[in-house]
């Protein structure tokens, strides 16, 4: 490993963008679900309740793994590669040979 330079990495690009702790994103869906109920309601509880549990959820989400929405969202674009819906009608069998076989 000689010959290699190690090189100043800013923490600030790496992070995602935040609002008040949460993703920017999950705070703004939490937000505008919040507002909708409580429109829909006339219950300000209700839209207050409805951001604080979306608000907590994008919280817990970001610190258990502060990289999970760019995941998910990367993951959405692609196809699936395995069906599982695709062998329902077939069911698998395991043979087991012996040493003569």
């Amino acid at each position: 490993m000689r010959g290699l330079r190690r090189w100043a990495g800013y923490a600030a690009l790496n992070r995602p963008l935040t609002v008040l702790g949460v993703e920017r994103r999950l705070f703004l869906l939490g937000a505008t679900l919040a507002v909708a109920v409580w429109n829909a309601t006339a219950s300000l509880v209700a839209g207050g309740a409805v951001f604080a549990g979306c608000y907590g959820t994008g919280w817990l989400a970001g610190r258990r793994d502060p990289a999970l929405l760019a995941v998910l969202r990367a993951a959405a674009r692609y196809p699936a590669r395995y069906d599982p819906g695709k062998w329902a009608a077939e069911p698998w069998h395991l043979k087991i040979r012996g040493r003569g076989e």
